[in-house]
């Protein structure tokens, strides 16, 4: 269903809707310069969605019509605060609450088809009233999901409080899932290099791939959508700011370009073996300089899936490597670099973390471990 979103009509709110290949469309009555207003339509907008799916939606749209009047400054607030208790009148499950509140959001399509998709989903299956925290205290996901999840309902709670929809938050009593977090094993220098050689050997079109990971300890997507107008010889930097990631809101096979996980932008200087990988790729590369790096042999962009399914795996097995997967590339970079004496908020950098929580979190076993005491028994 295509997303229904507020339409300025000459100054008024306006909304429009297609069901059953009929065509819909009304005023909601505010103006489209009052954030309030649009707002408030938003809040309708979420609500016919959520009636069209349940298939319950109301053609004469007198149910989505919010009856108003003039409002004087003094009026404004009282009136607003009334409105909105008003809509949510007719919100009897979290489901509903949950649409509107992801409304108010303005989300791009390819954030809402991530943990917020996958919690409607959630919703949509169980279909929980305001109260009933069941559903998600009996999920069977993992505890990072869960924890990550719970932290979003929470936040949709909150808003609902804060903005008037409600009087309680039955989320807020709820605690996190214990983590347990498994040691990390990353590759010593001997399995990388086992690695390298089953590439050379078996897939050497990748080589130059798998290398590029294991030099620099970037995540899968930023080597994958890596372009060579971001590669500089004269300055011996590599600019990492962007990946090429699965587009969640299409088929999964689609990519789509945007900015690093965190947002940050690193330069990556080259030592002289990443300077000789990329002087190498770059001439065996037919492909014009803002290009991708790095392609599959039919010189599209790599699929990440494809590759550990008919690469990765096979070649470790055939190289008598015990099996991690792509990502521990990326914990071996760092672990290699804490060993050799990298400060810790270079690894940070380097890894493209926006400070060293995540870095201590994850590797501060290996940040200056002390000796045991010598006693003299």
């Amino acid at each position: 269903m295509k997303q229904i979103n507020p339409i300025n009509n000459h100054g008024s709110i306006q909304l429009k809707v297609s069901v059953g290949g009929k065509r819909y469309s009304f005023n909601t009555g505010g103006q489209y310069d009052n954030k309030t207003d649009i707002h408030l339509a938003r809040v309708t907008a979420a609500q016919i969605a959520t009636d069209i799916m349940a298939g319950c939606f109301d053609p004469s749209l007198e149910r989505y019509r919010t009856p108003r009047q003039p409002q004087t400054p003094s009026q404004s607030k009282t009136q607003t605060r009334q409105l909105k208790t008003t809509s949510v009148q007719s919100a009897h499950t979290l489901l509903e609450l949950w649409d509107r509140w992801v409304s108010t959001l303005e989300l791009s399509e390819q954030t809402k088809a991530d943990h917020y998709e996958m919690i409607r989903r959630m919703l949509v299956k169980a279909n929980p009233k305001l109260d009933d925290t069941t559903w998600m205290v009996t999920s069977t996901l993992a505890p990072a999901t869960y924890n990550k999840r719970l932290s979003y309902v929470k936040r949709c709670f909150k808003w609902a409080v804060e903005t008037g929809l409600t009087n309680t938050n039955p989320y807020a009593a709820l605690k996190n899932r214990k983590e347990v977090r498994r040691p990390v094993k990353p590759f010593t220098e001997d399995e990388l290099r086992r690695i390298v050689q089953g590439f050379d050997t078996y897939a050497p079109h990748y080589t130059h791939f798998v290398k590029f990971l294991i030099l620099t300890g970037v995540r899968l997507s930023e080597a994958i959508g890596l372009r060579w107008e971001h590669v500089d010889f004269k300055t011996k930097q590599v600019l990492i700011h962007e990946s090429l990631s699965k587009d969640r809101a299409g088929d999964g096979y689609k990519r789509v370009r945007k900015e690093r996980k965190t947002g940050s932008i690193t330069y990556l200087p080259m030592n002289q073996a990443l300077y000789t990988l990329l002087q190498q790729a770059q001439s065996n590369s037919h492909l014009p300089k803002g290009s991708l790096v790095f392609v599959s042999p039919t010189g599209k962009h790599i699929d990440g899936g494809n590759f550990r399914e008919d690469y990765w795996i096979p070649i470790l097995k055939k190289m008598d490597v015990p099996y991690r997967n792509l990502h521990n590339l990326r914990h071996s970079f760092a672990s290699h670099a804490l060993e050799q004496g990298i400060a810790i908020t270079g690894v940070a950098y380097l890894l493209g973390h926006t400070d060293t929580r995540m870095v201590m979190k994850t590797y501060g076993h290996m940040v200056n471990r002390p000796d045991l005491p010598d006693l003299k028994l």
